[in-house]
């Protein structure tokens, strides 16, 4: 059976700087069955592995998780948190060579994996000396400097426009403290669970539903895992959301 997934194009490595390698890093995913339907609320099992300098190259290090989907089908992982563990996750080569994520899941929750994909991944090292709101909104890949998550400011407030008062799907108007600068963030919803004084950010992930192309889609998150998919136009539809990472 063919699962069709949604992966973060990259990977937030954390614990990482100049003298120090990661102690663990994030998987994010968004699991749909063969028929393109999120799979909702369901216990998934996941295995992965980490492979040395190609795609199918020796494993380092593998370990399983165990996990449920939310109501969006999304499940947020931290990989080196996992269990049925072989190889040891702090001698694993940070430094020169190719590392590649290969994934392995079971829709069922079993053992009965089946291989999703094998990505590389993508080592940041940051210095010391970077805030920490920047240590979260850097990923280098290559030699392009990729922008995956920006702050955006505090919360502040929000208000919600419905097909009620406006012709069109339920909106929700988000404040930051950097309303000045970025204007009221509009995102779909019909109610907004950030707490006064939560610090926001934009990230934008990318969805490759094909083998061949996709297509970065834009959510606002805080710090607690709570987030809401932004639209495309912002500003009363004079700017597109994607600008805000060039």
């Amino acid at each position: 059976m063919k699962i069709l997934l949604l992966i973060t194009a990259f990977f937030l490595i954390s614990g990482v700087n100049s003298a120090q390698d990661p102690a663990q890093f994030d998987y994010q995913v968004i699991v749909r069955n063969a028929s393109g339907e999120v799979v909702v609320s369901r216990n998934v099992s996941y295995r992965f592995s980490i492979l040395l300098g190609e795609f199918s190259g020796m494993s380092v290090y593998s370990e399983i998780q165990n996990v449920t989907t939310n109501q969006s089908g999304l499940v947020d992982l931290t990989i080196g948190d996992g269990i049925n563990k072989t190889g040891n996750f702090s001698t694993i080569p940070w430094g020169p060579e190719k590392l590649f994520l290969k994934v392995e899941l079971d829709i069922t929750g079993g053992t009965d994996y089946v291989h999703t994909g094998t990505i590389q991944m993508l080592i940041i090292q940051l210095s010391s000396e970077l805030s920490e709101s920047k240590k979260s909104s850097l990923i280098i890949n290559e030699d392009e400097l990729f922008i995956i998550r920006k702050y955006f400011g505090k919360f502040v407030d929000y208000r919600h426009t419905g097909p009620d008062t406006f012709d069109g799907p339920n909106l929700i108007w988000i404040k930051t403290s950097m309303n000045d600068t970025y204007g009221k963030i509009s995102a779909y919803g019909k109610n907004c669970n950030f707490s006064v004084g939560d610090n926001l950010y934009l990230k934008r992930i990318f969805y490759t539903p094909g083998v061949v192309s996709g297509y970065w889609i834009y959510q606002i998150e805080n710090d607690s895992k709570a987030y809401y998919r932004v639209t495309d136009f912002q500003n009363d539809k004079k700017i597109f959301v994607e600008t805000w990472f060039k």
